[in-house]
């Protein structure tokens, strides 16, 4: 019999016990062990000018909090608390907002302060070698004239973003930071369908397997896809609670034309959320059905099992009685009694197929 190849399971997430028992006046990073360098980025513009370098100082950053133009400064990689320390100074950020910057494993949220507003949500990628869902923690500073964006990993979602700056296109540069921020929240709402497309094509594929060919493997590659839809569940969610708090809220740092851009990313996460749901649905209903075709299998092997033992229960019983060793047994001295027996065996067999055929059982 072959072995059955079990899927491979999904590495460890870090541990939050990371921070048991540090003091809470030293920070301490929480997520993935990473190596490469803390990049700092700034782009300043307006609607005619733009400036854009990598800072080599961090403080060459000072300059920028108190200018007339719309200031970003994207912060990639905060596995070196040391420098996302003196990048939230710098603007006057809380120290617990900095611990939970730290904290790759933090809840999606929004909170408000008097001069800015902080958000942290989840950029869901796809592992082009496993294939598995991997989550990157995003954090967001907004003020009246800057935005701080601290990012795990230096991937593609600001590129879009940065191009449409770079090239003026659209309207992106004639508005404040706040329609800054509500694009790479929608940059990573758009990121969640990407990843809803991937799992639609698997629960095609899985249906199908599932309707005709279902195998031992299939329960696994069910699995398999409602831990990723668990996954993603976790993190729209919040995401709606955010907006939705967003919305609420009354704050001076955005606009309330700049509102019905966020209400729209909000629709997006409803959407997401109601097709995620109908996946799932669909994924339950699909194990029911495997476990319901593995069950008439079953009872289809049986039942074959069944007929063929009752068919030779008579004929068992024929042989027994006419294997018997007796020195005097009626017929043994016959010259037919052997066709004799086999004409009455025959005749057993087909009356016995006659009399299930007639019983409909099979």
């Amino acid at each position: 019999m072959a072995k059955i190849r079990l899927p491979r399971l999904r590495k460890k997430t870090p541990k939050l016990s990371a921070k048991v028992g540090a003091s809470n006046e030293y920070l301490v990073y929480v997520g993935k062990e990473r190596n490469e360098n803390v990049e700092i980025g700034i782009m300043d513009y307006t609607a005619t000018e733009i400036e854009e370098k990598v800072v080599q100082h961090i403080s060459e950053c000072e300059t920028y909090k108190s200018k007339d133009s719309v200031t970003w400064i994207s912060v990639t990689g905060v596995h070196n608390p040391t420098i996302v320390e003196e990048v939230c100074n710098m603007f006057g950020i809380h120290p617990l907002i900095q611990e939970d910057i730290l904290n790759t494993q933090q809840r999606t949220k929004i909170e408000e302060f008097e001069k800015y507003l902080f958000i942290t949500f989840k950029n869901l990628i796809i592992d082009k070698v496993t294939s598995e869902i991997d989550t990157e923690q995003i954090s967001v500073i907004l003020g009246s004239n800057f935005l701080i964006s601290f990012q795990e990993t230096n991937n593609l979602i600001f590129d879009d973003i940065k191009s449409r700056i770079r090239t003026s296109k659209g309207t992106i540069r004639q508005h404040k930071p706040d329609y800054l921020l509500y694009k790479i929240m929608d940059a990573a709402v758009d990121n969640y369908f990407v990843i809803i497309d991937s799992i639609g094509e698997k629960v095609e594929d899985i249906e199908e397997e599932t309707l005709y060919y279902p195998t031992q493997k299939t329960t696994y590659k069910i699995q398999d896809i409602k831990k990723d839809i668990l996954l993603l569940n976790k993190h729209i969610l919040p995401m709606r609670e955010a907006l939705n708090k967003l919305e609420a809220d009354v704050t001076t740092l955005i606009e309330k034309k700049t509102l019905n851009y966020f209400r729209d990313v909000y629709d997006h996460t409803y959407q997401a959320y109601d097709t995620v749901e109908n996946y799932r649905g669909l994924l339950s209903d699909l194990m029911n059905i495997y476990f319901s075709t593995m069950s008439n299998k079953l009872n289809q092997v049986m039942k074959v099992l069944t007929f063929i033992s009752t068919i030779f229960m008579p004929l068992s019983f024929l042989a027994g009685v006419y294997g018997m060793n007796f020195k005097y047994f009626p017929g043994m001295n016959y010259p037919y009694a052997y066709h004799i027996f086999w004409v009455v065996t025959l005749a057993v067999v087909i009356g016995m197929v006659i009399f299930f055929r007639r019983k409909k059982w099979f």
